[in-house]
This record gives C-alpha cells, structure tokens and sequence, in this order.
C-alpha cells in the first residue's frame, strides 16, 4: 500500500522525464497488482499545474487528471483539519514543502509507504515514514526486478 507523490504521475506522462520508463512500469504495475494507493487530493491540482505548465495545453492538464481520477486501486482523501495540521507540523519541524508535508502527513496517518522521486522530500521524511522510489520498489517485484531501469538521479 502506497502513497503516490505527483512527481511520480508527471514523470509518467512526459517521455522526456528520466524516470518515465519507470514511474510508468510502476503505475501500470500497481494497477496490474491491485495495490492499494492514496493520494491527498491536492495531487490533482499538482498534475494539472505541471502539465499545463510544461505543455501550454489546458486540455491536456484537464485530461491528466481525468485519468488520474479514474484509476483503479486509487483513494483521494482531502485535506482535513487533522491531515492539515499533521502537515503544518512537519513542514516546520522538517522543513518540507507545503504540498509534501500533506503526503508525508498521510503516508505517516495510514503507516504506508511514500513513493516519490522528490529527493529532498524523501530525505528529510525518512525516519517517519518508509520512502521509495518507483526504481526501487520495482526492483524488489521478482516480477520486475532483473529488467534494466532508467534510473535517472536517484
């Protein structure tokens, strides 16, 4: 069970990404599995802002997070009181930034894994909460393991 930052579901959708072959294999891979997955809502504003940002397309970052909406496997919980000030707490006592204090916060109120490619985040939430990147997580599935990955800057 996993928490997804959005930089894992921007690197999937831009072929250019470093770690595209990957985020992707993961998705489709936690899809194939079955794997529960919990986003906090504000990963559909994230997805919409990078893609229209990297593509100028407003109908592409609508149709992002469309997709992303609809994925199988996939909760979205708000951002609650509680979920917002576990957040605020670990922004200030970690320094993290607002939006990955949320999916620190709610990987650490599920006891699930976060999966990101967000270096800085992973660093500073280790100790709290287990932190992955697709990379490696795949290269832990028999299934996926002995096949060459992108790895990117990991």
């Amino acid at each position: 069970m996993y928490v997804i930052d959005a930089s894992v579901y921007v690197s999937r959708l831009r072929e250019n990404e470093p770690h595209y072959a990957a985020s992707r294999e993961l998705l489709a891979a936690v899809q194939a599995k079955g794997i529960a997955v919990a986003c906090p809502n504000l990963v559909w504003i994230e997805v919409a802002a990078a893609v229209r940002r990297g593509t100028g397309d407003p109908g592409l970052a609508r149709a992002a997070v469309r997709a992303l909406m609809r994925l199988r496997g996939h909760t979205f919980p708000g951002i609650d009181e509680a979920l917002a000030r576990a957040a605020a707490e670990l922004a200030g006592e970690l320094g993290l930034r607002g939006a990955d204090a949320v999916y620190v916060a709610l990987a650490r109120r599920l006891g699930w894994t976060l999966l990101t490619l967000d270096q800085e985040q992973s660093r500073r939430a280790r100790g709290l909460v287990p932190t992955l990147s697709p990379q490696e997580v795949l290269a832990g599935w028999p299934e996926t393991g002995n096949r060459k990955l992108v790895t990117g800057n990991r």
